[in-house]
Formats: C-alpha cells, sequence, structure tokens
C-alpha cells in the first residue's frame, strides 16, 4: 500500500490518454506495480499489486471499460487520488489548496454516504 503523499503519488505516474466511453487515461508503474486510471469525470485512482501482465492485457483489451470492470475494479486495492474541495465542490488531488476558490483543501470523497 501507498506510503506517499496522495498529491505526490498521483503525480508519478504518466498516464496515457486512451479510447474508452468511461476512462480517460491510464498508466502503470513496473517497480511499484501500480495501474493509475483516470475517468472522465476527472477522478484518478491507484491499484496496486497489478501484474505486468494485467496492465498489458488491459492495453491490449478490445474494450478497456470492460476489461476495467471485470479484471481491475474489485481485484485490486485501489486508493483515490482525487477528491472535492469542500468550499466551491471543484475536483483536484487531495490533500492540495483548492485552485478555483483557494479556500479549502481537497479532501477525499465520502463514498459510503447514501442518499
Amino acid at each position: 500500500m501507498p506510503t506517499e503523499n496522495p498529491v505526490n503519488e498521483a503525480r508519478t505516474i504518466e498516464r496515457y490518454a486512451i479510447d474508452s466511453s468511461n476512462l480517460k487515461s491510464a498508466g502503470y508503474d513496473e517497480a511499484r506495480q501500480v495501474l493509475s486510471i483516470q475517468f472522465h469525470s476527472g477522478a484518478i485512482f491507484h491499484y496496486y499489486g497489478v501484474p505486468l501482465h494485467v496492465f498489458e492485457d488491459f492495453g491490449a483489451a478490445e474494450s478497456r471499460g470492460h476489461f476495467y470492470a471485470r479484471n481491475i475494479r474489485g481485484k485490486f486495492t485501489g486508493k483515490p487520488m482525487t477528491g472535492k474541495c469542500p468550499a466551491c465542490g471543484a475536483m483536484g488531488l487531495i490533500g492540495e489548496s483548492c485552485e478555483y476558490c483557494d479556500a479549502g483543501v481537497i479532501r477525499e470523497i465520502d463514498r459510503t454516504h447514501k442518499e
């Protein structure tokens, strides 16, 4: 599991644009076996313990979104790198000052709340 600050960790893996209706970009750190995925919503997640062959299969998949849903989500520990500003709701890297309003620090989104 990661030990870095989420802002620094989110910037350590370069992502490349991918053709997918749900996924915007992906990158991989082979030394740490970390897969970084950005969604079209702007959310970035890192997945830990992902073997190289899974990343290669992901890259070669006809539908990366379906591959992600079947072979990555729920199969590997995922950690959000992005969250929302409590003051204005803008998305940014967790732990970073909001670039839009400068009034808040980006926090992890509470995904347990049900309306």
